[in-house]
């Protein structure tokens, strides 16, 4: 809930483009909680390609969302951009905590399915949304709204209907066809989204931020093709027993979700 409520605040503060770009960088945090919370160990190049989207991502950001480190004369900063990269960060701590968190679960509850475990957490979420609404009395102010404003609760429908497929379409494709098609496909997406949003809402896109573009764009495709070296690009195919395969699938889908 904190991830989301974060991730979408951070919108009042940078442009989408900035937003979907910078949940690249979420292969850093996902490695500090895999560390911490599961001991796992990452080859050597995950934390060269960290390093290079983070320098992409800083000069993406710098240049096409006016990042400055100015201060004025109260000593302050100009830049209430800095808002939102703050509010991005926390949204990357809380996601990463959240995922590596239910992949512990998923090893330690052998007889957890993947849709249980989904279906759990976004009940969960509702009722702790529901509860913060009602302490800040802001339930009735939103439902208010959703009746002033009836063109809204299609929004809704169909935002709520694209991310519950769109989470089913993610795990079917992790499992039909692995992680490496599934990373290829996400950075697709990644540089659709960032088109689409410049020409529809003329976000404007310095060469500076093209080229951090590029660094990441790149960044992402050697690390998509480390991890296909000695590996076959349709990797396995539906469930059998309860293996390995489905932790690691658990993990997989938990890395690129949000991506």
């Amino acid at each position: 809930m904190l991830s989301s409520w974060c991730q979408y605040e951070a919108l009042r503060y940078v442009s989408f483009p900035a937003v979907t770009l910078f949940k690249s960088f979420k292969l850093a945090p996902v490695m500090l909680m895999g560390k911490l919370l599961g001991n796992h160990s990452y080859p050597q190049y995950d934390y060269i390609v960290a390093l290079f989207i983070g320098l992409g991502i800083t000069m993406f950001m710098t240049s096409t969302d006016e990042l400055t480190f100015d201060f004025n004369s109260y000593g302050e900063q100009t830049s209430a951009k800095w808002t939102g990269v703050m509010l991005l960060f926390f949204f990357l701590f809380f996601d990463s905590f959240t995922s590596q968190w239910q992949s512990r679960m998923f090893k330690r509850h052998r007889d957890l399915s993947m849709i249980e475990l989904m279906f759990a957490t976004s009940a969960f979420s509702t009722v702790l949304s529901l509860i913060t609404l009602i302490h800040d009395g802001k339930l009735y102010p939103a439902f208010a709204f959703i009746r002033e404003h009836s063109e809204i609760q299609f929004h809704i429908f169909i935002f709520s209907v694209c991310s519950t497929v769109g989470q089913l379409f993610i795990f079917y494709t992790i499992k039909n066809y692995g992680a490496v098609v599934f990373a290829i496909i996400m950075t697709t997406r990644v540089l659709i989204s960032i088109a689409l949003s410049v020409l529809i809402y003329e976000h404007k896109v310095t060469s500076t931020g093209f080229f951090g573009l590029a660094i990441v764009v790149a960044s992402v495709a050697y690390r998509i093709k480390k991890k296909a070296e000695g590996r076959q690009l349709i990797k396995w195919k539906g469930f059998g027993a309860r293996s390995e395969k489905e932790i690691e699938l658990v993990q997989e889908w938990h890395e690129h979700i949000d991506t």
